[in-house]
């Protein structure tokens, strides 16, 4: 099944343009700690839903348990998104991108080339929480790439868990670098059947 993603973006900021969230409670799992850098998002919610706007990031790495259904507890995953209008356009262009540092997973940081080295140390960590930001060359064009942990909250997302890799985020680079995932409620049906694989 293909879909405009473009239309498909425009439509969900649209959606929350006409509803935005004012104030949500986001469950904290009990194994989350202060010290923990996912926790700056529970500090960030407020910001984000009164500045921030809808973007398509990709799936880098996730918790097994958020690929199974009937598992229980939110947890957290890698993501990547750009700001460029060309990820509105095509956002699994960064699933090369996605792949390549994912490669580099537990690899001497020799092997590693410069701009995906810390990436692939935070990936290979999986309890590091740093946000980065590098330049992707993308055809004849350098575009910025965004590097973040995101704690995945499965009632926010069709079936409880992760299912492909393209995820409409609510982002609001310039105040703070947290992220969150589009509760589904704003999803439109189109992009949600791709998503589940349903007619």
């Amino acid at each position: 099944m293909e879909i405009d993603l473009k239309e498909n973006l425009y439509r969900m900021r649209e959606n929350y343009s006409k509803k935005p969230i004012r104030f949500k409670i986001l469950p904290m799992p009990t194994w989350l700690r202060t010290t923990d850098g996912l926790y700056q998002i529970y500090k960030d919610k407020n910001t984000l839903f009164k500045y921030g706007k809808i973007y398509y990031a990709v799936l880098l790495q996730a918790n097994v348990a958020l690929f199974d259904p009937k598992a229980r507890g939110d947890h957290p995953a890698n993501f990547i998104y750009t700001t460029d209008e060309i990820g509105e356009e095509n956002p699994e262009i960064l699933k090369d991108t996605a792949h390549i540092i994912f490669s580099y997973k537990g690899k001497p940081s020799k092997e590693i080339p410069e701009k995906y080295r810390k990436a692939a140390e935070i990936v290979t960590a999986e309890y590091d929480r740093t946000s980065l930001e590098f330049p992707v060359t993308l055809g004849d064009k350098e575009i910025p790439v965004k590097f973040m942990s995101v704690m995945v909250f499965r009632k926010d997302i069709p079936g409880n868990c992760i299912n492909g890799s393209v995820y409409p985020i609510i982002a609001a680079p310039d105040k703070c670098d947290s992220v969150i995932i589009l509760p589904k409620k704003y999803w439109t049906g189109e992009f949600t059947a791709w998503k589940t694989g349903m007619p």
